[in-house]
């Protein structure tokens, strides 16, 4: 089974400076290096900020490409990690591992695959 953990994490948290990143960086870099050893996970990828973002939506028939964040909100999606277990258990035990900061949020899905 297939599950995605969304990170999600204040906004504000994006403009911290590199040495907060860095610092962050290594408390996690180790609990990832053997999470990634386990061969569980699938993908992983860290998200570029909202602002970066590009939403399509359609209006007439017609794609509509718009700039920046799509909602106001105070928190976005920071990254994604999908993992290959044989639980939704498993999946939150590894989502409760997590060494981010308190502020931080785990959302646990399942992956569904096409039909």
């Amino acid at each position: 089974m297939k599950f995605a953990m969304l990170i999600i994490k204040p906004e504000e948290e994006e403009r911290h400076d590199l040495s907060d990143v860095e610092r962050e960086f290594g408390s996690i870099a180790a609990w990832w290096a053997e999470l990634k050893g386990t061969g569980r996970v699938v993908a992983s990828a860290r998200l570029a900020p909202p602002a970066t973002a590009r939403s399509l939506s359609w209006r007439d028939g017609k794609p509509l490409v718009t700039d920046g964040p799509f909602v106001e909100a105070k928190e976005s999606v920071g990254g994604v990690v999908i993992v290959d277990v044989q639980s939704e258990a498993e999946a939150m035990q590894i989502a409760r591992c997590w060494l981010a900061s308190p502020d931080c949020r785990i959302e646990v899905r399942a992956v569904v695959d096409p039909p």
